[in-house]
C-alpha cells in the first residue's frame, strides 16, 4: 500500500488552513475592537467569530465531522442559555 503524494500534500495543508481560519477569526473579532465599533455592534461580531471558531474546532480538531447534532447541540445549547438568561435577568436590570 503507497500513499500518493497528493494524500499527504491535502494532509499537511488541512491543518494549516484550518488554523489560518482561525487566526483570521480571531483578527477579525480584535478589528471590530481597533476601528472602534460601538459595543452594541462590536459584541456580537466579536461572538459571531468565537461561534464559528468553536464550530471549526469542533470539526476540525475534535473529529466531530460525522456527529452533525452533537455539533448543533454544542452550538445552540449555550445560545439558547444566553437568551434564556436574557430573558429572566433584563426586567431586573432595566428594573434597577
Amino acid at each position: 500500500m503507497s500513499i500518493s503524494m497528493e494524500q499527504t500534500d491535502s494532509a499537511a495543508t488541512d491543518p494549516l488552513k484550518t488554523w489560518g481560519l482561525l487566526v483570521a477569526l480571531l483578527l477579525f473579532g480584535v478589528l471590530a475592537v481597533a476601528l472602534g465599533l460601538p459595543r452594541g455592534l462590536a459584541l456580537p461580531v466579536i461572538f459571531a467569530a468565537a461561534i464559528a471558531e468553536a464550530c471549526i474546532i469542533g470539526r476540525s480538531y475534535m473529529r466531530l465531522r460525522s456527529e452533525d447534532v452533537l455539533i448543533y447541540l454544542l452550538v445552540l445549547f449555550p445560545a439558547v442559555l444566553v437568551v434564556a438568561l436574557a430573558f429572566v435577568l433584563v426586567p431586573d436590570i432595566v428594573e434597577h
